[in-house]
C-alpha cells in the first residue's frame, strides 16, 4: 500500500509540474557538410558484423575526433566509393525483402556527399561477391564514368554500371579472374588464379571492347599476393604473403611489371615478422611512401593484427620508418594532404588511432566508432 502511494505522489507532482508551464518539443533539423572535405576525414567503415544487413560507414574528423555522419548502405557492403569530381557517394550492398529473408536485391545506392541521404539506385544482378571487406569489391574507372562491381555465385564475373546515367549496362564472364582495380578511363584489371592480370577495355557505352589475359607475374602455388593492392598513379603494388612487393606499371592501361622487391630484410624474418591484417597497406602517393601492417607470427598469419607499420620509399625499394603501434590494428589508412595523419583500427574495437604519420607519434584515440571496423577510407 506505501508503494502506491509514493507512486501517486509522484504522479500528481509530474502533473502538476506539467500544468505549471508549456512542455516544448525538441526542433529537428539537418546540417549540411562543406563542398570540400578535409582530407583528414576518414570513413570508418563498419562491416556490422553481428547483424550485417546493416552494414554502417562513420565519417570522422581525425583532428577534432568528431563524428560528423554515418551512412547507412545496406547489407553486407564492401567499400564506398568516392568520386573527386562529384558531389556523390556510391555504395554496392545486398538487401532481402524480409530483411534478413526474401527475395534478394543487389543494388548500388548513390548518396549525396553535402548530407548523407540517399538520391537514387542502380539495381544490378544479385550476383555481387560479398566476404570480408577490400577495396577490390568495386571501383570506378578513371573518368568516373563507369562503376565495376565483381560478382561470384561461384562463377566469376563484372557487373559494368554508368554511374553518371544511373544505367546497369553490362554482366562480363571473368572465369578464374577476381576483384577489380582501375587502370585507366576505360579499362580496369583482375588478378587470376593463375598469377596472371586479366585487362578489360570497355567502350564509351561501357560495352566489353577487350579483353587479354598476361603472363603470370607471381607463382601462386609457391607465394601468392593478397588481392590488397594499393596505387600510385599509374603503379600498381600488389604484396605477397611472404612479403615481397610486385610492382606494376600501367602503360596506355597495359600492364608491365617490374622485378619483386622484400619488404623484409634477412634480419627481419630471422626474427618472424610478417604482414598481416585486414587492410594491411596504405599509399602516400605524394610522397611515393608505402605503409605496412606488420607483426611477428608463424605461417598462415596473415590475417593477425599489427603492432608496428613499417614504411617504405617505393623508388629506393628501402625501409625508411618504423612505427610502434599504441594498439594492434588490422587496417590502416594515410591522408593525402602535405601534413598526412596515419589512421589505425582493430577489427576487434569500436576505436580509430590517430598518427602523425611523418613522426609516428600516436595523437589521440576516438572511441565508440561501430562495432567491427573493416575498412578506413579517406577522400
Amino acid at each position: 500500500m506505501r508503494y502506491r502511494s509514493v507512486l501517486l505522489a509522484c504522479c500528481l507532482a509530474c502533473s502538476g509540474n506539467a500544468a505549471l508551464g508549456q512542455w516544448q518539443p525538441d526542433s529537428m533539423s539537418v546540417e549540411s557538410l562543406p563542398g570540400e572535405f578535409s582530407p583528414h576525414w576518414v570513413w570508418v567503415d563498419d562491416m556490422s558484423f553481428f547483424h550485417m544487413v546493416d552494414g554502417r560507414a562513420y565519417l570522422v574528423d581525425a583532428d577534432s575526433g568528431r563524428m560528423l555522419g554515418m551512412l547507412s548502405p545496406g547489407g553486407l557492403f564492401n567499400k564506398l566509393e568516392l568520386p573527386a569530381g562529384t558531389p556523390e557517394i556510391y555504395a554496392a550492398a545486398t538487401f532481402y525483402a524480409r530483411g534478413t529473408r526474401g527475395e534478394r536485391t543487389d543494388a548500388i545506392t548513390i548518396f549525396d556527399r553535402s548530407n548523407l541521404s540517399a538520391i537514387g539506385e542502380v539495381i544490378i544482378p544479385a550476383k555481387r561477391h560479398t566476404s570480408m571487406a577490400t577495396l577490390a569489391h568495386s571501383a570506378l574507372t578513371d573518368d568516373g564514368r563507369f562503376m565495376v562491381v565483381y560478382n561470384m555465385t561461384p562463377a566469376q564475373s563484372v557487373s559494368v554500371v554508368n554511374i553518371q546515367q544511373r544505367e546497369f549496362i553490362a554482366e562480363i564472364s571473368t572465369p578464374g579472374c577476381a576483384m577489380v582495380y582501375a587502370a585507366g578511363e576505360r579499362q580496369f584489371n583482375m588478378l587470376c588464379g593463375d598469377g596472371s592480370l586479366l585487362t578489360v577495355t570497355l567502350d564509351d557505352s561501357g560495352e566489353e571492347v577487350d579483353k587479354v589475359r598476361s603472363a603470370a607475374f607471381f607463382d601462386p602455388q609457391v607465394d601468392p599476393v593478397t588481392e590488397k593492392a594499393v596505387r600510385f598513379g599509374d603503379r600498381w603494388l600488389y604484396v605477397s604473403f611472404d612479403g615481397f612487393a610486385y610492382p606494376v606499371q600501367l602503360t596506355d592501361g597495359k600492364p608491365e611489371f617490374g622485378a619483386p622487391w622484400s619488404l623484409l630484410r634477412d634480419a627481419d624474418r630471422a626474427q618472424s615478422w610478417r604482414i598481416g591484417g585486414i587492410q594491411h597497406l596504405a599509399a602516400y602517393v605524394q610522397g611515393g611512401l608505402l605503409y605496412s601492417l606488420v607483426h611477428q607470427g608463424g605461417v598462415d598469419t596473415h590475417k593477425d593484427p599489427g603492432t608496428e607499420v613499417w614504411v617504405y620509399d617505393i623508388d629506393a625499394k628501402a625501409r625508411v620508418q618504423r612505427i610502434e603501434l599504441a594498439n594492434i590494428a588490422t587496417s590502416i589508412q594515410v591522408s593525402q594532404d602535405n601534413e598526412p595523419l596515419l589512421l589505425t583500427a582493430f577489427i576487434g574495437l569500436p576505436a580509430l588511432d590517430v598518427y602523425d604519420a611523418a613522426t609516428g607519434e600516436h595523437l589521440r584515440t576516438i572511441g565508440e566508432l561501430g562495432e567491427t571496423i573493416g575498412l578506413l577510407q579517406t577522400h
